[in-house]
């Protein structure tokens, strides 16, 4: 799934063409509400776009921690299917050093829209239009998409909450074979409380055990009480 004015999903869906049913949607894909979808996983192809423009490949998963201002709705997420999404970020790797491609990859934090009531994984080539066009990384997110779709994953799953946007320790730690589902990052601390990361557990898939605690990534105020939060929630606190 992706956007018909969204260059780097119409150049996925060119290199996905005739290996699998793809479907470019004529909205913006942070607000697929409404759409009705009966699917187990919804994979969405899409740019990823930051101010420095590096070359990157990312995956995540979509929700608001707060103000919804890009997308779906204030302070609440999507379904994080978490084996998918930390597979999307090891298979980028796998591919980009196979293939000696000069871009990051990254697991990215819980961000923008939809709100939406299905698995959902973004799938991203980043972070400038050159990227976009740059058919060596198109066809490799077109790859990790394929791949997600003929794999067979099992697994344990965790949330994890600090550290920055790119969630380098995060990103690590997914590469070692840890599965992250939702992350809350620092600068939306602000909006963590202990129904919101109840939600982040909620709708993580499969059910997490752990809450790994990016623990100077997290303001000292809240670095205690998030894990009383994620022990009332009957998990275990992974102070990291």
């Amino acid at each position: 799934m992706g956007a018909v004015d969204n260059l780097a999903s119409k150049n996925i869906a060119g290199a996905l063409d005739g290996r699998v049913e793809v479907e470019l949607l004529d909205t913006k894909i942070v607000e697929l509400e409404g759409l009705n979808l009966s699917a187990d996983l919804v994979i969405v192809a899409s740019s990823h776009r930051s101010a420095s423009g590096k070359p990157t490949l990312t995956a995540h998963s979509p929700g608001n921690f707060g103000p919804a201002d890009m997308g779906g709705a204030p302070g609440s997420l999507s379904i994080s299917p978490a084996l998918y999404v930390s597979e999307a970020v090891r298979k980028f790797k796998e591919l980009r050093d196979a293939r000696k491609l000069q871009y990051d990859v990254s697991l990215e934090v819980t961000h923008h829209g939809p709100s939406f009531e299905v698995p959902i994984v973004f799938v991203e080539v980043g972070s400038s239009e050159q990227q976009w066009q740059d058919m060596k990384a198109v066809e490799t997110a077109a790859d990790v998409i394929i791949h997600l779709m003929d794999v067979d994953l099992s697994g344990k799953s965790v949330v994890g909450v600090g550290g920055t946007h790119y969630t380098s320790y995060f990103t690590k730690k997914t590469m070692e074979g840890l599965n992250f589902g939702h992350i809350c990052p620092k600068y939306a601390s602000k909006y963590l409380s202990r129904d919101m990361l109840e939600q982040m557990v909620k709708k993580t898939t499969p059910t997490p055990e752990e809450a790994w605690i990016d623990w100077k990534g997290t303001p000292g105020g809240l670095r205690q009480q998030t894990r009383d939060w994620v022990e009332e929630l009957g998990l275990k606190a992974v102070k990291c």
